[in-house]
């Protein structure tokens, strides 16, 4: 989660050992001034001393253990965070009680999941989907027309929801979400069965739309905070198997299914990397409340 706005988040990623340098010369100058009789120094001291109680409160003990300010760069977790939302991260609670499954936690990128970059640095954020002992298995979205699935690689497509968007005439980056009885288009606009089968020049056929679903224990989660739902399979090494997660394993994923890299590309988390609970959302004002 890099920063945006280069001045608020900077001060806000000051690292440590700035903040103890600056507080260790203010001591100097304030010890300096000890001896100094005039209105000015006295006044200097106090300011010197007000700073430094500023600086140790919220750079060195809120920041490091209680909570702190970060920042959405990325669309992966959309619709619940948009793009520059702005949220509060609860790093105290997790000291006393484990993670929650749908919790949405920020933690240290692990191996892998960068690009290349530098992992130590980047804080991610997702949604925790499965916990230690948990099977996890994710079932790609399909379409099947007159019992016949379609295929969107053989018309260059990467996916079933690539393929309707293209049929459809929408934009590429469109909100698509598969029901079994209908397709929602942008969280509102409903298609019927008829409706898709009749758009997609195949009017009168039988339609047969299978979601795309998490399947965690066995049991096909319900899931309203997704923007669509998966479109692959995990695990994806032909066996059919879901993927039992180990001790202080966790499996965490982006709410924009389709749009983020998360445990179906680098594998289950491990609790050592969690930063903090995102618990409410302060910007922009218009959103302002808890996080679910």
């Amino acid at each position: 989660m890099e920063p945006t706005n280069p001045l608020s988040d900077q001060l806000a990623n000051i690292a440590p050992v700035f903040i103890v340098g600056v507080v260790i010369a203010l001591i100097l100058v304030r010890m300096m001034l000890v001896k100094v009789k005039d209105r000015w120094a006295r006044a200097v001291s106090e300011t010197c001393d007000t700073i430094n109680f500023v600086l140790i409160l919220a750079f060195l003990l809120i920041r490091p253990f209680v909570a702190q300010a970060f920042y959405i760069p990325s669309g992966s977790m959309e619709n619940t965070l948009q793009v520059n939302d702005r949220l509060i991260v609860d790093k105290f609670s997790y000291r006393f009680h484990e993670p929650q499954r749908k919790d949405v936690i920020v933690f240290a990128a692990p191996e892998g999941a960068t690009d290349g970059q530098s992992d130590s640095d980047i804080d991610l954020i997702k949604r925790m989907i499965g916990a230690p002992g948990d099977t996890i298995q994710v079932k790609e979205a399909r379409l099947i027309v007159n019992g016949e699935p379609i295929d969107p690689h053989t018309e260059g497509l990467r996916d079933t929801h690539a393929y309707l968007r293209e049929k459809l005439g929408l934009l590429p980056d469109a909100m698509v979400k598969l029901y079994p009885d209908h397709v929602m288009i942008e969280g509102g606009h409903i298609l019927s069965k008829a409706d898709l089968a009749q758009l997609l020049g195949r009017s009168g056929a039988k339609i047969t739309i299978v979601p795309g679903e998490v399947i965690r224990n066995g049991q096909p989660l319900d899931e309203p905070y997704t923007r669509e739902d998966p479109d692959y399979n995990y695990p994806n090494d032909g066996s059919g198997q879901p993927l039992k997660l180990g001790k202080d394993e966790l499996f965490m994923m982006g709410d924009n299914r389709n749009n983020s890299r998360d445990s179906h590309f680098w594998g289950p988390l491990h609790r050592e990397k969690i930063v903090g609970h995102a618990v409410v959302l302060f910007w922009p004002p218009s959103r302002i409340g808890r996080i679910r």
